[in-house]
């Protein structure tokens, strides 16, 4: 039986074994493992109480369970009359038994859902998915990292990346759309290598001006299929500026493949790297939403799940010492060390491409270590 509103019990776990009442020491709980545990009376016997309401079709019961226990145990423990629920016993034969959070209590749970569960509540009915969002950083030639980073979400966390609507920036917008169009990022990479080789053959980089920045891109954007404009449309969501007013644009509709690729090439497009002539779209040209927000995913609602190259306060990033400081560059905020600025360098100055392909290997061990710190976060059931 469905149950429309429940509440979750904590899943504090205490440790108990054979009790020693002996008067003149302190209570003892002695383990499994024998080594001796020394808590207050009031720690093992007096555990809080909390009421449990379960609302069905045919009226509300409210009783009171133990810190500690599941729902199962409650309503094992006051013998309510539901007719169904728990006939499992509670080994996942099937959905019935299922719960719909909201998301602040969603966003409590530390306990990670199970690849089995997950497969159970595919068949579960109504189901619904909490509202996730990826918000990739832009980051030049050091997209390799977001690259190994998504990856890494798609191999252990296919539901999440199916799902999930992107936020991008700059070289965050093109893997954004690689991603909702299913482009092969191996194929993606090869190309940042590709062109990152190119650019050691000039002595200014991508700076020197025989080398055609936009000629690579647009030739990369040529893999995106036919109808890119219809999956990107309300999954994707690229950041640009306009150059009228250096006001922040996000775009999320396409009509035709041709707006879809002019808008990817606006939000990669840096004065005097890409050229001088800004595309057009609509009217009106663009350059890079760096130039004015390239944060501006963490205010489409929903969970976001921030990714960037560089050390601070996203959620996947590299892990280090803290700075000086911390510096908020285009809306985002970063620390003030040295790494971060050498990683700045390398995002339009690339490095030889087997170390530019250390950073991808960087971004999927960084992804994969987040992973396992909120894996349950990523599942939105």
């Amino acid at each position: 039986m469905s149950l429309s509103t429940v509440f979750r019990l904590s899943r504090t776990v205490l440790r108990t074994g054979i009790v020693n009442l002996e008067k003149r020491r302190p209570l003892q709980i002695i383990t499994s493992d024998l080594r001796p545990r020394f808590l207050s009376v009031s720690s093992v016997f007096c555990k809080d109480w909390v009421e449990v309401t379960f609302e069905t079709v045919d009226g509300s019961y409210t009783v009171k369970g133990k810190e500690g226990d599941n729902l199962l145990d409650v309503v094992i423990n006051n013998d309510l009359d539901l007719d169904g629920f728990g006939a499992c016993e509670g080994t996942l034969s099937c959905s019935t038994c299922h719960l719909i959070f909201k998301k602040e209590d969603f966003d409590k749970i530390e306990d990670p859902c199970t690849d089995e569960e997950l497969d159970m509540l595919d068949l579960a009915y109504g189901l619904s998915d909490t509202p996730m969002n990826i918000s990739l950083a832009g980051c030049g030639f050091l997209g390799v990292y977001l690259m190994g980073a998504l990856d890494c979400l798609k191999q252990f966390s296919p539901h999440f990346i199916q799902k999930a609507q992107v936020f991008g920036v700059s070289a965050g917008a093109l893997l954004g759309a690689s991603v909702i169009c299913n482009v092969p990022l191996d194929g993606v990479k090869f190309g940042f290598l590709r062109i990152a080789a190119e650019a050691q053959n000039w002595v200014m980089g991508p700076f020197s001006p025989g080398f055609k920045f936009e000629k690579y891109l647009c030739k990369g954007l040529e893999s995106l299929p036919p109808d890119a404009h219809v999956r990107a449309s309300g999954r994707l969501y690229v950041s640009l500026t306009r150059v009228r007013d250096m006001k922040n644009i996000v775009i999320s509709k396409w009509d035709t493949r041709d707006d879809f690729i002019q808008t990817l090439r606006g939000s990669c497009f840096i004065l005097g790297y890409s050229g001088m002539k800004p595309p057009l779209i609509n009217g009106e040209r663009y350059i890079d939403g760096g130039y004015s927000n390239a944060n501006k995913g963490l205010s489409l609602g929903g969970r976001v799940i921030s990714i960037s190259p560089f050390c601070g306060d996203a959620d996947i990033c590299p892990e280090e010492d803290q700075g000086v400081g911390k510096l908020k560059f285009s809306n985002i905020p970063m620390d003030v060390s040295f790494s971060n600025a050498v990683r700045f360098y390398r995002t339009l100055m690339p490095p030889p491409p087997h170390i530019l392909n250390e950073y991808y290997h960087f971004g999927y061990l960084d992804a994969y270590r987040y992973l396992k710190k909120q894996r349950a976060m990523l599942h939105g059931v």
